[in-house]
């Protein structure tokens, strides 16, 4: 019963013999998990990979608040290694194009109150509605299918937004959603690092991480003004798939961060520098008999909550009152707003909004830094230590988009991971409308001669 528990919250996803290849793509350890003693670090890597598997065998973890990709049916027949299945519904996803990408997911069958055998989907017959399967680990299938049984099949839309990453987002992104893909190192913007689980241009509100419509717009649409492109010419089924295996990728770089942490203190490399081997490795141990399963526990809880939290209705970034009309006064006012003590928008942004203010020549903090200590160069910083310029309003280019509400949204939520605070409980509604205002007339603005000719 013990292996069926952990089967069926975490079922591996065997994609095809043959992919564990010293070629075959690899997740990679973050630095901060390199920066444990061996033990430890062995440790997390080995929950990382019950719980996520591989790039080549997946693992769909369900307590994660993730969309795998699930179908269920009834055994009609069992021939061989084939099911003949009564599906209810139809797959949710288009069978005839994606058939063979249900190669390697999970068939758990039920039997009344036995517990669920498990095999493994080779194809789907869509005209048949058979399902040629294998036994796991050497099982025959007539000791774990019979006719009558329930079948649910897991993880063909986990499979599929896998696919399209590793072919259109891998080569910045990274195969561990590191944002260290091969092309990375030439960008100047680097490309979005998953791991923290923050991404910066979203609907929800400043603690609240990125929604499903956050991801797909960004995907769909691209970032201006980045290398990040739109992909438009995809299907609205492939983005979403892709969505998914990008939330999946960031829950499992934060659940790598949060073991870090539980860790670091008593079994990083520094904490344990004055300590004999045989001495920490034995405190580890007890810690891993003891701790370990409740510190996992408590992290998926976290996570289950956090991204369930990310769609509900009332996290989101939603004005209070109308939009305020773009007049004259409207302009003004936000002009005097941008320029004032109460929304300093200029110490960053510029006096005339150019991203050129006084706090990018200034030795800031870095975040996440040593309290206190302040940066060795000059300038701004997001979460991930890199230096970030403030925009240039006058550019009319907006990486989170250029409706209205989303200026709006950037003024009244921020932009998490960076220097871009929220001014959702210091300014009015009527205020933050006012700011959108003058922010969306800046492109317009008339230069002087003397500017126009730079």
């Amino acid at each position: 019963m013990k292996s069926f528990r952990r089967l069926a919250t975490c079922i591996a996803l065997v994609i095809a013999a043959g992919c564990q290849s010293e070629r075959a793509p690899q997740f990679a350890s973050s630095q901060q998990t390199q920066g444990l003693v061996k033990v430890a670090q062995d440790a997390v890597n080995a929950e990382l990979e019950a719980g996520f598997g591989s790039p080549s065998q997946l693992a769909a973890w369900t307590a994660l608040p993730v969309d795998f990709g699930t179908f269920s049916g009834t055994v009609t027949q069992v021939n061989g290694s084939t099911l003949g299945l009564e599906l209810v519904p139809e797959s949710p996803l288009a069978f005839k194009r994606r058939a063979g990408l249900l190669r390697g997911s999970a068939v758990l069958v039920a039997s009344g109150a036995n517990p669920a055998g498990v095999l493994r989907a080779e194809s789907y017959n869509v005209d048949g509605k058979t399902l040629s399967v294998i036994g796991d680990k050497g099982a025959a299938v007539s000791d774990v299918a019979k006719v009558g049984d329930k079948v649910t099949v897991v993880g063909d839309t986990l499979q599929y937004g896998r696919d399209l990453y590793l072919r259109h987002c891998v080569h910045c992104h990274g195969v561990s959603g590191d944002g260290n893909g091969p092309t990375a190192k030439y960008f100047a913007i680097k490309p979005r690092d998953y791991r923290r689980g923050i991404f910066k241009f979203t609907s929800t509100k400043p603690t609240v991480r990125a929604s499903h419509d956050d991801l797909f717009r960004i995907v769909k649409l691209g970032i201006p003004g980045t290398y990040m492109p739109s992909f438009m010419l995809l299907a609205d089924e492939e983005v979403k798939a892709m969505v998914e295996y990008i939330r999946w990728l960031a829950m499992r770089g934060e659940m790598e961060g949060k073991l870090v942490v539980e860790m670091n203190n008593d079994f990083s490399q520094k904490a344990a520098k004055d300590r004999a081997i045989a001495e920490v490795n034995q405190e580890f141990e007890n810690f891993r008999k003891t701790e370990l399963a409740g510190k996992v526990e408590g992290a998926v809880g976290e996570l289950k909550e956090d991204w369930e939290a990310s769609d509900a209705e009332d996290n989101l970034v939603v004005p209070g009152a109308e939009r305020v009309a773009s007049t004259a006064e409207s302009i003004e006012r936000g002009r005097k707003l941008f320029l004032g003590d109460k929304g300093k928008c200029f110490s960053c942004h510029g006096e005339k909004g150019r991203g050129n203010g006084a706090s990018t020549e200034d030795f800031n903090d870095i975040p996440g830094g040593e309290p206190g200590k302040k940066s060795d160069v000059p300038g701004l910083f997001d979460v991930w230590g890199n230096i970030v310029k403030p925009r240039d309003l006058t550019s009319g280019i907006y990486r989170g988009g250029r409706r209205p509400v989303d200026i709006y949204r950037r003024i009244s939520a921020g932009i998490k991971g960076t220097p871009m605070q929220a001014f959702g409980t210091t300014l009015k509604d009527d205020e933050i409308w006012d700011l959108t205002n003058y922010v969306m007339s800046l492109p317009f603005e008339k230069k002087p001669k003397s500017e126009a000719k730079h």
